[in-house]
C-alpha cells in the first residue's frame, strides 16, 4: 500500500485561499500529485523500462493557470461530467435553466482535505442552487495510490433536494511524457462494443451504434495510432465518444475493465477499470484550438492529440434521454461510483 502522503503548499488562488498539493508514493518510487484546487490530478510520475521517471499527466504549473483552465486539466467534472443539453432539464416536473458551462461544478473550488493513514479524503459542499442545480450535494472523494500503481478514486455524494450527479476526472495522459508531442506511437484498447453516436453539438443522438457495424470505432483488440487512425475516426474529431458498457438502468457495482493504453518504447501502460456505466474516450483534436499558444506545465505548449483521456462516467446527458440509465440522485440514496488506474511498466 503507499508508504506515504506529503503536504506541501502549492499556491493561493485569486480570493487567497491556500492550494496545497498532496503527493502520493508508492515502494516503486511512482508517485501522483493531487491538489485540493477542483481535485486536480496535477501529475503522474512514473518509471519507464529502464527506470526513467517522468511526468506523464497534462497540466499547469501554478493556481492562476488552473483558474483559468479552459481544457479542464485534470479536474474533477462534477456536479455533473460532460453536457446537459441547451443548458436545462426537467426533474419531477420542476425545470431548471443551469450556467452554460461545461462540465459543471467541482473544478473551480477549493476543497477541505483529510490525510488517513494511506488515503487522502477531499469533500465539498456544492450550495442548492449552484450553477442553476438543485439540493445541496455534499460530496468525498477519496484517493489510494498503492505498490502494483493503482490510483484509485472513490466518489461518494449525497443530496437534500433530488438532483443530477455524475461525476468523473478530467486527467489526460502521454505516456511518452506529458511534452513529447501527439499520441500516435501509443496503442489503445477499449473493451466495449457498442459506443453512443454524437450529434454535432457532441451530445448523444440516442443512438447505440455496434462497433462491428463501424470498424474504425473496434478498439476490443491493441490498435495503434500511428498514421491517420485519429483523423479517421466516426466524427471527424478523433476520439470524443462515450463507449457503452451496461445498459442496465439499475445501479451497479461490479468492477468493469473498460480500456488500456500502452507506450511501446518506454513500456508503460495504463489500465482503466470501474463501476460506472461508460468511458468517455478524449484525444484532445481541438487542443491548438482551445490552448491556442499559451504555456502549460514545464512552459510546453501542447499540441493538437498530445495526450489521451478515459474518463469513466454515466451517459452523457442522461436526464434528456429517457432511453438512458438515469444520473438522478434523490435524498436518503448515495451516489457512489469507484475509478481505478493501473499504471505499470509492460513486459
Amino acid at each position: 500500500m503507499t508508504n506515504q502522503i506529503n503536504k506541501e503548499l502549492f499556491g493561493k488562488t485569486s480570493k487567497g485561499e491556500d492550494v496545497y498539493k498532496f503527493t502520493l508514493t508508492n515502494k516503486t518510487k511512482a508517485s501522483v500529485g493531487i491538489l485540493n484546487f477542483g481535485c486536480v490530478l496535477y501529475e503522474i510520475n512514473l518509471p519507464d523500462k529502464d527506470g526513467n521517471i517522468v511526468d506523464v499527466n497534462l497540466g499547469f504549473d501554478n493556481v492562476k493557470d488552473y483558474e483559468g483552465n479552459n481544457n479542464y486539466f485534470g479536474a474533477l467534472c462534477g456536479r455533473v461530467a460532460n453536457r446537459i443539453g441547451n443548458a436545462k432539464f426537467t426533474l419531477d416536473g420542476n425545470t431548471y435553466e443551469l450556467s452554460k458551462n461545461d462540465p459543471f461544478g467541482g473544478h473551480m473550488r477549493v476543497w477541505d482535505y483529510e490525510i488517513e493513514e494511506n488515503r487522502l479524503i477531499l469533500s465539498y459542499t456544492d450550495p442548492d442552487g449552484s450553477e442553476g442545480l438543485p439540493g445541496d450535494v455534499v460530496t468525498k472523494v477519496t484517493y489510494t495510490f498503492d505498490d502494483d500503481g493503482t490510483l484509485t478514486m472513490d466518489y461518494k455524494s449525497t443530496t437534500n433536494k433530488p438532483t443530477v450527479v455524475d461525476m468523473g476526472s478530467h486527467f489526460m495522459v502521454n505516456l511518452a511524457g506529458h511534452g513529447k508531442g501527439a499520441i500516435r506511437d501509443h496503442v489503445i484498447t477499449i473493451n466495449a462494443d457498442k459506443y453512443l453516436e454524437m450529434g454535432d453539438d457532441f451530445l448523444p443522438t440516442g443512438k447505440f451504434v455496434n462497433v462491428d457495424d463501424d470498424k474504425v470505432m473496434d478498439f476490443r483488440k491493441p490498435k495503434t495510432l500511428e498514421g491517420d487512425v485519429l483523423e479517421n475516426l466516426t466524427g471527424k474529431t478523433a476520439f470524443h465518444h462515450a463507449y457503452v458498457f451496461n445498459e442496465d438502468k439499475s445501479n451497479n457495482s461490479e468492477k468493469i475493465f473498460m480500456a488500456r493504453v500502452d507506450h511501446p518504447e518506454s513500456k508503460r501502460f495504463m489500465e482503466v477499470y470501474s463501476t460506472n456505466k461508460t468511458v468517455f474516450a478524449y484525444s484532445n483534436h481541438y487542443m491548438d484550438v482551445i490552448m491556442k499558444d499559451i504555456p502549460c506545465k514545464d512552459g510546453i505548449v501542447y499540441q493538437k492529440y498530445a495526450a489521451i483521456e478515459f474518463m469513466p462516467m454515466g451517459y452523457p446527458n442522461s436526464i434528456n434521454q429517457e432511453n438512458f440509465p438515469q444520473s438522478v440522485l434523490r435524498p436518503g440514496e448515495e451516489y457512489h461510483q469507484t475509478a481505478w488506474y493501473k499504471f505499470g511498466v509492460g513486459e
